[in-house]
């Protein structure tokens, strides 16, 4: 039987990849045999995290991006191809998460979760569809939350900008199914990375939210990677348009 998880042969563009889930993702796809790029704003932890890669004798290479200028997002899809030549996975893991109610939202929170969020994203992909639908093979896989299937008191715009994908997911799926383009999300709950850990560490919210959550635990990177992996691969051939929710049962949950 063949590896339904091989992704020998494709080259992987990961944004946000130097860290947490963006990370994760990006190490599972190189050692299932992914080319694998690495990128996200900081030079220093691109370049920290490509070595450890090689160590791990994953083909990879960085290319740092701030994903909130659309130049450097145009340099980044021009260097993949000159490194790689195509590019057949496309994961979007960048995001930016205000806290605040709806009456707290400034012009300037509402400009940069977006950009940052969704437009970026859209830059993104109507850069790489073009040779994905010429090569009539290609994968797009953004990273959303559950925040964007649900109501939100203190991170709203957030919920907004994921809903977002969650639909672009939706909407690309269904005009570029026939170019075998295939497009999903992937909504995490509540992951043990940096951006959650004054949350983990609070007992009073954490003891709150695990009895709302069947698995009674936070997940963990390798446990998004594993989704994104499939999505990425045979094993996840007939599935687009999809957004598919890792949250320990959070969201199905009655609280009892």
């Amino acid at each position: 039987m063949i590896n339904l998880f091989d992704l020998s042969g494709k080259t992987a563009l990961i944004t946000g990849s130097s860290s947490a889930m963006g990370k994760a993702i990006a190490q599972a796809m190189g050692l299932h045999g992914a080319k694998v790029v690495v990128s996200s704003f900081e030079s220093f932890e691109v370049e920290k995290t490509v070595e450890e890669f090689i160590k791990l004798e994953i083909e990879v290479i960085g290319i740092p991006c701030d994903m909130t200028r659309k130049e450097e997002i145009e340099n980044l899809i021009s260097e993949c191809k000159t490194k790689f030549g195509t590019i057949d996975i496309l994961v979007n893991c960048v995001g930016a998460a205000p806290i605040g109610g709806f009456l707290d939202i400034t012009k300037e929170d509402f400009e940069k979760t977006m950009g940052l969020n969704l437009q970026a994203a859209i830059y993104l992909t109507k850069w790489v569809i073009p040779e994905m639908q010429s090569q009539k093979d290609g994968v797009i896989i953004y990273l959303a939350s559950i925040a964007g299937v649900r109501g939100n008191k203190n991170l709203g715009l957030y919920g907004v900008s994921k809903a977002g994908l969650i639909e672009m997911a939706r909407n690309l799926a269904v005009e570029f199914g026939p170019d075998n383009i295939r497009v999903n999300a992937i909504s995490p709950g509540m992951i043990n990375t940096p951006f959650s850990e004054s949350l983990i560490q609070n007992e009073e919210f954490m003891k709150k939210r695990l009895l709302q959550t069947p698995l009674r635990r936070v997940g963990e990177v390798n446990e998004i990677a594993g989704v994104a992996v499939m999505l990425a691969s045979k094993a996840g051939g007939f599935i687009t348009g999809q957004n598919i929710i890792v949250d320990g049962g959070t969201t199905i949950s009655d609280g009892n």
